[in-house]
């Protein structure tokens, strides 16, 4: 797996003159690159460092630090369920295994230790806080949100994970309180109307 000289050149031409030093354009080149081929190899890290001027150890040490960055293949899509606080203690641990069993995956946690099945078709992983906990558990795909995922919502969601999709229903925590308003895909609080009460 080596970059296409399509991606070189949009790295030379675009990327590094849009930032003050090239090392500013790694993470743009590393999603470049993941984009391109799927996930990020040795060769990978070698040709962007060159680009770069960075070593390629330094290339490789941003790619393991995030968890977005995939240094293996990885299935077709890919299944993340979030095990922080708000998930984990709505049964976030149990949608996982579960998830993994209906995927003939072996369940349990070992860190983000990625399992993908032997037809390629999904990997699944637990993951660092998606910042859905109004939707806890939540499990993204291939970066869209779902939730709530139960246990016992497994199924169903596999069998139809667009039922599941939060993308476009208002926040749970904002349902009776503040106005939502949508900023770029987000909602935030609209800010009080003037002479209103705060």
């Amino acid at each position: 797996m080596s970059l296409s000289q399509a991606a070189r050149d949009r790295i030379a031409n675009d990327f590094i003159p849009r930032y003050p030093s090239k090392r500013a354009a790694l993470m743009p080149s590393l999603w470049l690159a993941q984009e391109e081929a799927g996930w990020l190899g040795p060769e990978v890290f070698e040709e962007v460092g060159e680009l770069l001027d960075l070593h390629p150890t330094d290339v490789a040490s941003v790619a393991s630090f995030y968890v977005m960055f995939h240094r293996r293949k990885i299935g077709d899509r890919l299944i993340e369920v979030c095990e922080n606080p708000s998930c984990f203690l709505n049964g976030s641990d149990q949608t996982y295994d579960r998830i993994c069993d209906r995927l003939g995956l072996e369940a349990g946690h070992g860190g983000h230790g990625m399992q993908t099945t032997p037809d390629g078709k999904f990997s699944v992983r637990p993951t660092e806080c998606l910042a859905a906990c109004d939707y806890a558990p939540v499990v993204q795909v291939d970066l869209r949100f779902y939730g709530p995922v139960h246990e016992a919502d497994v199924d169903a969601f596999l069998a139809d994970m667009e039922a599941f999709s939060i993308q476009g229903k208002p926040s749970v925590s904002m349902a009776n309180g503040p106005q939502a308003v949508p900023v770029d895909g987000w909602e935030a609080h609209a800010p009080p109307a003037p002479g209103s009460a705060a």
